[in-house]
């Protein structure tokens, strides 16, 4: 009988990892590791676990690719900044001109100039895409009044690492994801939101919308809050996603799952900056 589920799924890392010492918890994500130093709690990193299962559920064929380029998920601690994760101590700040500014960025990038590296990345972001995806504990948990309270990041995140799956596997799918992005920037669709930025954070949007955990979104008289309201606001989208995630549009335990839904209109400001891809 097992009493204690985390006892069961949870260890140190595997040697053949090679990690910083850093990382003293894993728990294994059908092939993807899923890491964090001691300061992070069990349960976070079951939730991720879950997440990352689910996603992936219906493409297989994603998830070994994922596992072939050495895909990993880390955790940073509610108490941890990004500079205190191995990966990112060496991590510059973008240079005027890199995509990875916003636009308000961009306008204030003196303030930038002044700082240190670690000082931009820990006030910029709560993690990174890429081969090691990263995203916050207090995200997973639902912690009230923290930075992206009412979105899942790690779904965000992890639909880029997805997304860059896919244009190995299904490179057909990936053209489509930009040609749509395209078109959908072509008829103004996305004005003013993150999901316009590029295709990759149109793919990484629309994936939060699919699983309904994302913040609401405003076009005139249209508000997006449900996978029914994506699929009627840019039906293109809507279907691609389709493609690869499961029709139940609920991942196990998402602390922001219909949060939209339930706590009204959105917000009239959404956050500066989302996380951003290394």
């Amino acid at each position: 009988m097992i009493i204690d589920l985390a006892a069961h799924l949870i260890s140190k890392p595997p040697v053949k990892l090679a990690l910083d010492p850093f990382y003293e918890k894993y728990c294994d994500a059908q092939g993807i590791p899923v890491i964090a130093s001691k300061e992070v709690s069990d349960t976070v990193l079951l939730i991720a676990r879950d997440i990352i299962i689910h996603m992936l559920s219906e493409r297989p064929d994603i998830r070994l690719q994922l596992i072939t380029e050495g895909q990993k998920v880390g955790i940073i601690g509610v108490n941890q900044q990004m500079s205190d994760i191995p990966e990112y101590k060496n991590l510059k700040k973008p240079e005027l001109g890199d995509k990875r500014l916003t636009e308000a960025e961009i306008r204030n990038y003196d303030k930038i100039r002044q700082m240190t590296d670690a000082e931009y990345w820990n006030q910029r972001a709560r993690g990174l895409g890429g081969v090691y995806t990263t995203c916050g504990e207090e995200n997973l948990l639902g912690l009230p009044g923290t930075r992206y309270f009412g979105e899942n990041i790690l779904v965000h995140e992890f639909a880029h690492a997805i997304h860059r799956a896919i244009k190995t596997v299904e490179p057909q799918l990936a053209r489509a994801i930009d040609r749509a992005y395209l078109e959908a920037m072509s008829l103004g669709l996305w004005k003013g939101h993150y999901a316009s930025n590029n295709s990759g954070e149109y793919w990484a949007e629309g994936t939060q919308f699919w699983f309904w955990s994302n913040y609401a979104y405003k076009d005139g008289d249209k508000v997006i809050y449900s996978p029914a309201d994506l699929r009627s606001y840019d039906p293109a989208l809507y279907e691609l996603l389709s493609r690869v995630y499961p029709a139940t549009h609920q991942l196990p335990l998402d602390a922001f799952y219909r949060y939209n839904d339930k706590y009204g209109p959105p917000p009239k400001t959404r956050p500066a900056t989302k996380t951003a891809e290394k």
